[in-house]
């Protein structure tokens, strides 16, 4: 991790890094991360849900420049019965993702919105919730020519 910043440290046009980690993670493993990885780009840390307002205060006081809500994970069976995992997308998040970012905000916490952004008016929510940017999903990416 160190040595990517390190890297993108260099690439013209970086203006931050966003760093996100595997599920259930020791804390001290994130805040370790962040120690050997400050420098010259702003950190960004994506965390879970559950770590926002917990782990989130520490990395800010320990340099993190902002906060963003992870996708969280999820499991659901394919067609053949196997169980598959991964992250879960799509506009049911966005509830419990404004109500975090609210809740980051009255904290004091620097937070960049995401989590079910899939409008404007998704975006003009979590701004005026007070987060300091947004995150978008897939759906404001796919052409209007698509048809999705």
């Amino acid at each position: 991790t160190q040595r990517m910043v390190r890297e993108l440290e260099n690439v013209e046009n970086v203006m931050a890094v966003q760093l996100g980690f595997a599920p259930l993670l020791a804390d001290d493993i994130i805040l370790l991360n962040l120690e050997m990885c400050l420098g010259e780009v702003p950190l960004i840390f994506a965390l879970p849900h559950e770590q926002v307002l917990t782990l989130g205060r520490k990395l800010i006081d320990n340099g993190a420049s902002a906060i963003s809500v992870a996708s969280p994970r999820g499991a659901i069976h394919d067609k053949a019965g196997n169980l598959i995992t991964g992250r879960m997308y799509g506009q049911s998040l966005f509830p419990r993702s404004l109500d975090i970012v609210r809740s980051a905000v009255m904290s004091g916490l620097p937070i960049i919105g995401s989590g079910g952004v899939w409008s404007q008016a998704d975006v003009e929510s979590m701004l005026k919730a007070g987060a300091m940017a947004v995150e978008t999903d897939a759906q404001l990416w796919v052409p209007k020519e698509a048809g999705v």
